[in-house]
């Protein structure tokens, strides 16, 4: 399976090649989460650059999250994911490290976004993207079939009416299994971490509606020790090495191969720099998840 740098390697290519071609790169200052923004990824363009930001530290944070989920399920040869606002599937790649060597993986990501870049799957796991909108493909599906839903880094993208939906169909569900899980990628800085609690304990309560129950508290949430915290993910995680061509060209390059920058010698507006220059996420300190078990109990 690629590795995560190789599959960086390749987004930087094509990307370089784009941005070198005498564009100007207006789009690209709008890759970022600053007051709740959301990127434009219907961009392709913008998608690499996402990616070439975040997928890195997106990647490792996944993977601890389903390490968390495996210590608590304990699969044996078979596994049911299904991934809600999945991206391009790095939660795949991370779920694919994650399980036990002979555990086959059934993955499907939902996505309303036509992603590029998408994971490739090993030889003996299914997989499928389904590129849809992503509440309406949700709320269809008249039961609960996957062990674990997960929400990577999508929870905060969802409308107040979106959640609400999703919450009456949880409620209404019938699940296939006594057993299903929630992981919710949380955002790190106070208030946005609020503000996808609040979501999330409204998904939570949708599913003890359903009569499920659970022993996990909505109000906590899961973090890294502070020795790793502190720690580059490199060094924490031998499958990440670290990305010296990307972390040079977006932290150096990126910000004049503008075509205005290149004609003039000077950006058109005083944010340029700044946001084109942006470094990708290196170290563990942006990792926050929360893990829900719920258990269906047998009516008498």
């Amino acid at each position: 399976m690629i590795t995560i740098n190789q599959y960086l390697d390749d987004i930087l290519s094509d990307f370089k090649d784009y941005v070198n071609s005498g564009v100007e790169l207006c789009d690209l200052k709008d890759v970022h989460f600053d007051a709740g923004r959301v990127p434009d990824y219907s961009n392709i363009h913008v998608q690499q650059l996402y990616l070439l930001r975040y997928a890195y530290a997106y990647s490792f944070e996944y993977k601890r999250m389903y390490h968390s989920l495996i210590r608590r399920m304990k699969p044996d040869d078979r596994i049911a994911v299904t991934s809600i606002g999945c991206g391009s599937m790095i939660d795949y790649w991370a779920l694919a490290q994650s399980v036990p060597q002979n555990c086959r993986i059934r993955y499907r990501g939902i996505d309303i976004i036509d992603w590029a870049y998408l994971i490739e799957s090993r030889p003996q796991d299914d997989v499928g993207f389904c590129h849809a909108e992503v509440v309406d493909t949700f709320c269809r599906a008249p039961r609960l079939t996957a062990d674990a839903y997960i929400f990577p880094k999508s929870i905060s993208e969802f409308s107040k009416d979106d959640i609400e939906s999703i919450c009456i169909s949880l409620a209404e569900k019938t699940p296939t299994q006594k057993k299903v899980y929630f992981l919710f990628s949380l955002r790190t800085d106070d208030r946005s971490m609020e503000r996808d609690m609040i979501r999330t304990n409204q998904l939570f309560h949708a599913m003890i509606d359903n009569g499920f129950i659970s022993e996990d508290d909505p109000n906590r949430y899961m973090i890294l020790s502070k020795e790793l915290q502190g720690r580059k993910i490199k060094d924490v995680d031998s499958d990440f090495r670290h990305p010296w061509d990307v972390v040079s060209f977006l932290s150096t390059d990126l910000k004049s191969c503008c075509a205005t920058y290149v004609e003039h010698g000077e950006y058109c507006k005083a944010d340029c720099e700044d946001r084109l220059k942006r470094w990708p996420i290196l170290s563990c300190q942006q990792v926050r998840w929360q893990l829900f078990e719920f258990t269906k109990e047998d009516k008498l």
